[in-house]
């Protein structure tokens, strides 16, 4: 039986696709799927991703094989394509459930298949269906509890990353400012775009620091690709996370690496943090939870890297988190009832922290 191709839409995905490809992994072995039934959820969280759970049937004996897989193909969306094939984060997701899901610190779904097509840009993915544990909601924000074990996480996660010497023989993982021409040459239209989306939600001050922004991205982006580097997930949210509890003890599961590269850690650190909370939450809680980050780093052999070096990288990675949402967002679709309070969220929630933080201070603004 020869390899499945890559797909390009869901109707390409047949009875007989999936069982290459499932066999492909090995596991589970003699299961033949004779049909499947398609639930779309990616709707109202904001992926750029086409996202459906397939309810999968067998020939006779399944052999544990599972009942549910989430696949994943890229939007069909012209703009997010354009978006995609500029940053390659669609190949990038596919060569880390590849190569680097089973090495670590982090739990991740299973990948039961990931391929992609160089010469299409075409990627599937076919991922365990996380529907026994709950989604985090980074509209409806989660407990303290909840923030505490995905700050752990991430400090444990890139602690074992830190200055990794393999890092450098990624060649697909690309350092943050190995980006920059792609950012500087989208950052006008994604920007005009955004505007556009967000009409009287976009907070002036916001407004006037994204028309000024542009010539700064270079610079920012040089900063957080100093060392020490680790690997970074790219898009630490609460939509991206999963939360279950077995044996009495809650465990985090973390989706969506497709924004993963190599940059100063505290840039995760911040996306989560704006967005699990509402600015005078963020005010009251941030310090501590970047300590927290910052001592675990330290109990797990990180050194000569001072709590004022991560504060500083925590109040840059603001201004860059915003000029990630400018290029990758900026062509999203809000125009449903939880979309445009995520976006309204979003824009209210940066433009707070960059002045509580008073990130521009780090950069010298036109």
């Amino acid at each position: 039986m020869t390899g499945p191709t890559v797909p390009d839409d869901l109707q390409d995905i047949t009875p007989l696709w999936l069982t290459r490809a499932l066999s492909s992994s090995r596991e589970p072995e003699g299961a033949f799927v004779t049909g499947y039934t398609v639930e779309p959820i990616a709707e109202g969280k904001g992926y750029m991703s086409r996202l459906y759970r397939l309810w999968l049937d067998y020939d006779g004996e399944s052999n544990n094989a599972p009942d549910s897989i989430i696949s994943k193909l890229p939007s069909s969306d012209p703009l997010l394509k354009l978006v995609y094939k500029r940053l390659g984060q669609n190949l990038r997701e596919v060569c880390f459930y590849r190569e680097l899901a089973g090495h670590v610190q982090v739990q991740t779904p299973r990948c039961y298949y990931g391929e992609k097509d160089p010469a299409t840009g075409n990627t599937i993915l076919l991922l365990e269906d996380m529907n026994y544990a709950r989604q985090g909601d980074s509209v409806a924000g989660c407990t303290q509890e909840e923030v505490r074990a995905c700050v752990e996480q991430l400090a444990r996660f890139q602690a074992k990353w830190w200055d990794n010497p393999r890092l450098d023989h990624l060649d697909w993982l690309p350092l943050r400012n190995d980006e920059t021409d792609t950012y500087e040459e989208m950052y006008a239209g994604a920007w005009q775009s955004l505007l556009q989306k967000a009409g009287t939600a976009m907070p002036t001050r916001l407004q006037d620091l994204g028309d000024r922004l542009a010539p700064k991205v270079r610079e920012i982006k040089a900063r957080l690709s100093k060392p020490p580097i680790t690997l970074v997930h790219g898009d630490y949210r609460l939509d991206n996370c999963f939360f279950s509890t077995a044996d009495g003890s809650q465990s985090v599961v973390v989706m969506d690496w497709e924004f993963c590269g190599r940059g100063r850690g505290p840039y995760d650190v911040a996306t989560f943090v704006n967005e699990a909370y509402l600015p005078h939450a963020r005010r009251r809680e941030e310090i501590g939870l970047l300590r927290q980050y910052h001592s675990l780093l330290e109990d797990t052999g990180v050194s000569r890297y001072s709590f004022e070096e991560c504060l500083d990288d925590y109040r840059l990675s603001m201004l860059e988190l915003f000029v990630f949402w400018i290029v990758t967002g900026g062509y999203c679709n809000y125009e449903g009832q939880r979309e445009g309070k995520y976006l309204r969220n979003t824009l209210i929630r940066l433009d707070a922290a960059i002045a509580d933080l008073n990130s521009t201070e780090l950069v010298a603004m036109p």
